[in-house]
């Protein structure tokens, strides 16, 4: 039952139902008059939806574009408004010659290692300079003068590589031979 009832409601919202609606209260006389009328001449239908002649001239005008000239709505475009920085190019044979750290003012083998932190998520290292200024370095960080740079941080040692020069191993010094050297120290005298 109910599916009839919404298939007559399709049926009529579609206008398939051409019948006029019949009185259902309607008397002999009101019958023989509402059968002598003739029924309304149907409307023609309108050619597609009538808001679509406003936009009909845009429509064909878009389809005549080609397919690479429409725009991805999608597609993010802050970087065609975005100021391209002005970058100066300096040679790399101009920047070698003068230190930019502090690490970079002397030699390698003038730093000295005193702490190991690893165990961490990234080790690091404690560097104290000829000045006695300390430093913490490290995996990747610029050591020395000759362009060194960290490999490697273990828990007792730390590896620097310069080019064109064999890897320089700082090792921490057990407490014991500090003290070995306090001793030696002591009985020299």
């Amino acid at each position: 039952m109910r599916e009839t009832a919404v298939l007559l409601v399709a049926l009529v919202a579609m206008g398939a139902c051409e019948a006029p609606p019949k009185d259902i209260y309607a008397t002999d006389r009101n019958l023989a008059a509402q059968q002598a009328a003739p029924p309304p001449a149907p409307e023609p239908p309108p050619e597609g939806n009538p808001r679509f002649q406003v936009l009909k001239p845009f429509f064909r005008e878009y389809l005549k574009r080609p397919g690479e000239a429409i725009p991805n709505v999608f597609l993010n475009h802050l970087g065609d408004f975005t100021p391209l920085p002005d970058l100066e190019v300096s040679s790399e044979e101009d920047t070698s010659n003068e230190p930019k750290t502090p690490l970079e003012y002397y030699d390698v083998d003038s730093y000295r290692l005193v702490l190991i932190m690893s165990g961490t998520a990234q080790a690091k290292a404690l560097l104290v300079d000829p000045q006695e200024k300390s430093y913490i370095v490290q995996v990747g960080t610029r050591v020395g003068n000759r362009q060194g740079k960290v490999v490697l941080i273990t828990a007792t040692e730390l590896r620097i590589e310069e080019p064109g020069r064999p890897l320089v191993i700082k090792a921490l010094e057990s407490p014991l031979t500090d003290l070995e050297k306090e001793l030696q120290a002591v009985q020299e005298y």
